[in-house]
Parts: structure tokens; C-alpha cells; sequence
């Protein structure tokens, strides 16, 4: 495109936030910056971009320094995104936190304390951070990652919210419970760095996700329960085995293969659904646990993960009932009942410091809407 990009108030940083960040903005008011280079569909360039690039062509990357000529160009007052562990992100904020733009990032999956040190330390980020519970806003203003720390607030998932704000208007009468447990696969996160040279992790988390899933699927048939073993976003990857690989990851070493995995459509919600339509949810490390506290879900986390081999090993921040370290069937099988038992605020009571995992009872839409009309 021979020409500057046209002017907007905000702008999505990176096309992933689409879906999720774009519901809080005004319609038709914002620009959507590709910033990864296999989903840059189009270049624009004129007289300005070229002069803008040639100018710092020494400071950053081509890519980064076009980024920046295009929001030189757009001229917007709010920078928005949701993949909060974009470097581009910080260095692009370094390079206008001096200028009237405002920038947001949004939670988008577990930040562990050391994650979010090196995060804030790519730009000395002072801009707006907007996290899932206490947990990380202590972690940021106890270490004192930024000076600004008025700029970090808990308000929960803004994925989550946005899911349950679509399903509750279009599907309301789909979201009565219907399942007894959700179990949750993690296959995708280690068959995806099973050529990491931390090679221990992974085999030792493969290890924990069968056992738990053994322990689950024994529980099921013994207690006459119905499961829901939900995979991941159908989309994910774009191979066409993607599926049977993650089939083929739980039933390696498995003595029990009767079972079969929800695969889902992310771009629906799908996986949401699914969660709203289970009692209780158990895992051992996805971000869904934690999001799924944020649906006022009854959760149980299998912390198996030896500590040496993790630096964040306060994946799920809260204790009490809702996480449980013994590797013992009988354990298991003893937590389970307990919970099932329980309504929600029975359980919840239960639950140690719930707001350092989930910031509850928090109007998520309401306030991030408001932010950005200010």
C-alpha cells in the first residue's frame, strides 16, 4: 500500500488479541498491527515510513522500526494487547513513553515471579498492566518492577470474561452442568518443547499427566462419574495429526486407553463452554485452571512438579482444598469426593486467599470498557 496507514484513537497490538481485546474497544475505532511476520498480510510505505526506518535503522530491528513508523503514522492515543509476553511490546513502548500514548497489556497466561521481572526489564515498563489476581500485582509492586504502580490492577481474565459475556447471551440455555469432571490436557505445551534441553521437565511432566489422568479416569469408573477430557483449540496447530498426537501422547504408557479427548473451536468459546458445563476442573498447570476460578468453578491442582525444575513453581498461588501435593491414589480419590460433595461457597471457603489466584467479584467488561474511553 503506497501510502501512511489512515489515523485511529487505538490500536490491537499484535492480530492474536483479536477476539478478545477488540470487545472492549469501539467499534470501527481501531487499527489491527500484525506484528508477526507470517501474518503480515500487507506493507505500507511512503516517504515517511522510509525516512522514519532509514533514521533508526541502527537502534532495532527492520521489523520494529516499521512497527514504529506505523505508529508514528496512526497517531493513537491507546496501545492495546493481550499477549503480554510480546518483547516487540516493551521495546516499542521504550521507544514512545515519552510521547501522549498510552499502552495496555493484559494478562493473557501464567507470570510467574522471575517471567515478569525480565518483562518489566526490556523497557523499564511503565505503562498500564492489567493481571489475573493479587499474585502478580504483588509480584510487580513487591519487587518493584515499575514505578508507576497506580498502573497495575488485578481485574481477572479479560479472555474469560469475554467468553462468558458471549456465551451467557447466546447459549444461556446450553451452560447447565453436565459433567461431572473436566479434566484438563496439557499435551500440547510439552509435545511442542519435547526437543528442549531440559529434557528431565519434560518427561517428568509427561509422567504427572498420565498418572493423573489414570487417577481420573479410574475415579470415573469407580465412583460412576461422567468425564470431560478437554484437549486443545482445534486450531492450534495446523497439522492435520495434531489430534492423534495428543491421543497418542495420553495413551503411551497409559494401562487405561478407554478414553477419548473434547477437542474445540476457540474462536466460539467452545472451551469455555465446556468448563461452564462441569462441576468440578482438574490439571496440573494450564492457565484454564486459574481461568476457570474465574467461572466460579470448583478446582483441584495436582502440584506434582518437583520444585528444582521449575522456576515458578507457585503456578496456583491459593491452598487450602484447592491444590493438592500428595501423589497417593487414595489422596486423590479422598480430595475428589470432598469436593464434589461441596457446593461452590462451601468449597471457596475452603480456599486459601482465593484473590491471589483470580481477582473475584470484579466487573472486568465494566472497567476496561471505561478505561478506554478515558
Amino acid at each position: 500500500i503506497w501510502s501512511n496507514p489512515k489515523e485511529y484513537r487505538y490500536i490491537v497490538f499484535d492480530d492474536i488479541s483479536l477476539g478478545t481485546v477488540d470487545k472492549i474497544l469501539p467499534k470501527k475505532k481501531f487499527f489491527i498491527l500484525a506484528t508477526r511476520i507470517e501474518n503480515i498480510r500487507e506493507i505500507y510505505i511512503s516517504k515517511d515510513i522510509l525516512i522514519y526506518i532509514l533514521k533508526n535503522i541502527f537502534k532495532s530491528s527492520l521489523k520494529v522500526n516499521y512497527i514504529c513508523s506505523l505508529i508514528k503514522s496512526i497517531k493513537p492515543k491507546k496501545i492495546v494487547t493481550i499477549v503480554d509476553n510480546s518483547h516487540d511490546f516493551y521495546f516499542i513502548f521504550n521507544r514512545f513513553k515519552n510521547s501522549n500514548i498510552s499502552f495496555y497489556a493484559i494478562q493473557n497466561a501464567y507470570r510467574h515471579n522471575i517471567y515478569l521481572k525480565k518483562l518489566f526489564s526490556l523497557s523499564n515498563y511503565s505503562g498500564n498492566y492489567f493481571c489475573f489476581g493479587n499474585y502478580e500485582l504483588n509480584c510487580i509492586k513487591n519487587n518493584k518492577l515499575t514505578e508507576n504502580t497506580s498502573n497495575i490492577k488485578a481485574i481477572g481474565s479479560l479472555r474469560i470474561e469475554v467468553a462468558k459475556e458471549y456465551l451467557i447471551k447466546n447459549k444461556k440455555k446450553d451452560l447447565k452442568t453436565n459433567y461431572d469432571i473436566c479434566f484438563i490436557s496439557e499435551a500440547v505445551f510439552q509435545m511442542s518443547t519435547s526437543g528442549a534441553p531440559n529434557t528431565t521437565s519434560y518427561v517428568e511432566a509427561q509422567k504427572s499427566s498420565i498418572k493423573l489422568l489414570q487417577y481420573v479416569l479410574s475415579f470415573c469408573e469407580k465412583n460412576k462419574k461422567k468425564l470431560l477430557f478437554l484437549g486443545r483449540d482445534s486450531a492450534i496447530q495446523n497439522r492435520e495429526d495434531a489430534k492423534e498426537e495428543e491421543l497418542l501422547y495420553y495413551k503411551y504408557g497409559n494401562k487405561n486407553k478407554n478414553f477419548n479427548i473434547q477437542f474445540f473451536d476457540k474462536t466460539k468459546f467452545e472451551h469455555v463452554k465446556h468448563l461452564l458445563r462441569s462441576d468440578v476442573v482438574v490439571g496440573l498447570a494450564s492457565t484454564l485452571l486459574r481461568e476457570s476460578f474465574g467461572l466460579k468453578k470448583k478446582i483441584l491442582v495436582c502440584d506434582w512438579r518437583k520444585k528444582s525444575n521449575y522456576i515458578g513453581t507457585d503456578f496456583f498461588p491459593s491452598s487450602g482444598i484447592v491444590k493438592l501435593e500428595s501423589q497417593k491414589y487414595s489422596d486423590f480419590e479422598k480430595r475428589m469426593k470432598e469436593i464434589l460433595r461441596l457446593d461452590y461457597k462451601q468449597y471457596l471457603s475452603k480456599v486459601i486467599d482465593p484473590k491471589a489466584t483470580y481477582n473475584l467479584n470484579f466487573n472486568t467488561m465494566k472497567f476496561l470498557r471505561k478505561e478506554m474511553l478515558k
